[in-house]
């Protein structure tokens, strides 16, 4: 009876790594194949209105300066402003905007201070709410302020505004500059992200979106009610996403990436990091948290796989070549990654982390399916079942995005 029912878990078990293997295979094949159609089915037309480019910041990230500056360095035909939207003088991010101005007094790049006693919104999204209260142009981009672009971006994301049936546009994010173990990681983890986004906009089954990079138009906006609803939540662009979808919209993947220059980054903070990622995916889609961390651990059902093996004095060259395959799988899907999306050359130092990666997969979405309270930005919030925040304590421990 015991022998029988271990037969059944190993053939559970060989299963489960099955379906993974193929999740994968078929992900990159959508991927790629989104992509590479990308400008067949989607061919620009040269659409350039005035752009507001609204940035909420708070602190400094890495590289700060030179993601400012690169956006007042964009090759566009047409008018466009930048907002950075922060909390108040104190802000350390606020000198260095400054910095930028003087540099750039040909932009048109300006300082919003959100309200400190409005209670109907918290963090980032005050910040946007009162950064798209100053803003002059009809086509919006909402830009994180660890972002960095390249001279073209404004093009390329901009005329995908065109389509009135796109009603919101953003990018996959591609992490690069990877300089220790800690960024490597943060990177694989992050653009990892590109298979899943791109298979589920090709099939047009993607309610989401990442915030990173966003475009959008004034009127969809206003058409779902303005972005004062989202106030409370404890993200921006899955509230959002879904609101604009619902009334018929498409949520649309831009070809181009948003990228974000990672070039260190502490074990601490990436668990930090991804914890508070998986506790907003388990709050906002339940259900694919569930079915997708099946589907990650892959490299622990091959493992408990060689573990009843070994157990049960059977020959472990089988439960061998499982794991060897689960995790030579990983690396080589990383490396198609890498190369093909997020071109990050100091990636390559660091494949040694893709199984550490792996392994601590099954710690992290436990923790993160226990626990509803994240750190982000030096604030800790507890996340409600409605998906609203609270600020639990203003200078939580943190290790600065």
């Amino acid at each position: 009876m015991v022998d029988a029912i271990v037969e059944i878990l190993k053939a559970i078990l060989l299963a489960l790594v099955a379906l993974s293997l193929l999740s994968t295979l078929l992900s990159h094949a959508f991927a790629w194949y989104y992509f590479a159609s990308y400008d067949r089915r989607f061919p620009a037309k040269g659409h350039a209105p005035p752009v507001s480019i609204i940035k909420p910041t708070k602190g400094v990230d890495q590289s700060a300066f030179d993601n400012f500056r690169s956006f007042c360095e964009q090759d566009y035909p047409n008018d466009y402003e930048i907002l950075f939207c922060v909390e108040g003088n104190s802000d350390p991010s606020v000198p260095l905007i400054q910095r930028v101005m003087q540099e750039y007094p040909e932009v048109d790049v300006r300082v919003v201070f959100s309200d400190p006693e409005d209670t109907g919104s918290v963090g980032k999204l005050k910040n946007m709410i009162a950064g798209y209260g100053a803003s002059s142009y009809d086509v919006i981009v909402f830009s994180d302020s660890d972002a960095y672009v390249p001279p073209d971006f404004l093009k390329e994301t901009v005329a995908s505004t065109e389509d009135p049936r796109a009603g919101l546009c953003f990018g996959a994010p591609a992490y690069r500059g990877s300089e220790d173990w800690g960024a490597a990681l943060m990177s694989l983890c992050a653009n990892s992200f590109v298979l899943r986004l791109a298979s589920m906009c090709l099939f047009g089954a993607f309610d989401g979106a990442v915030g990173t990079m966003m475009a959008v138009r004034r009127g969809v906006i206003e058409q779902i009610g303005g972005l004062e609803q989202f106030g409370r939540q404890v993200t921006d662009d899955l509230p959002l996403a879904r609101a604009i979808r619902n009334e018929g919209y498409r949520i649309h993947l831009l070809k181009q990436p948003a990228q974000v220059v990672n070039r260190r980054y502490g074990f601490k903070r990436w668990w930090s990091h991804l914890h508070r990622w998986i506790v907003i995916i388990r709050h906002y889609w339940p259900n694919s948290f569930l079915i997708t961390g099946v589907v990650d651990l892959a490299p622990w059902w091959a493992l408990f796989y060689l573990a009843l093996n070994l157990a049960g004095g059977s020959d472990a060259y089988p439960g061998v070549f499982v794991l060897a395959a689960v995790v030579g799988a990983s690396m080589v899907s990383a490396a198609v990654i890498n190369t093909k999306f997020a071109r990050d050359e100091g990636f390559w130092r660091y494949l040694w982390v893709i199984p550490v990666m792996e392994f601590l997969r099954l710690p992290l979405l436990v923790y993160s399916g226990l626990t509803s309270e994240i750190v982000w930005r030096g604030r800790r919030h507890r996340i409600n079942p409605d998906c609203t925040t609270k600020i639990v304590a203003e200078h939580a421990e943190e290790w600065a995005e």
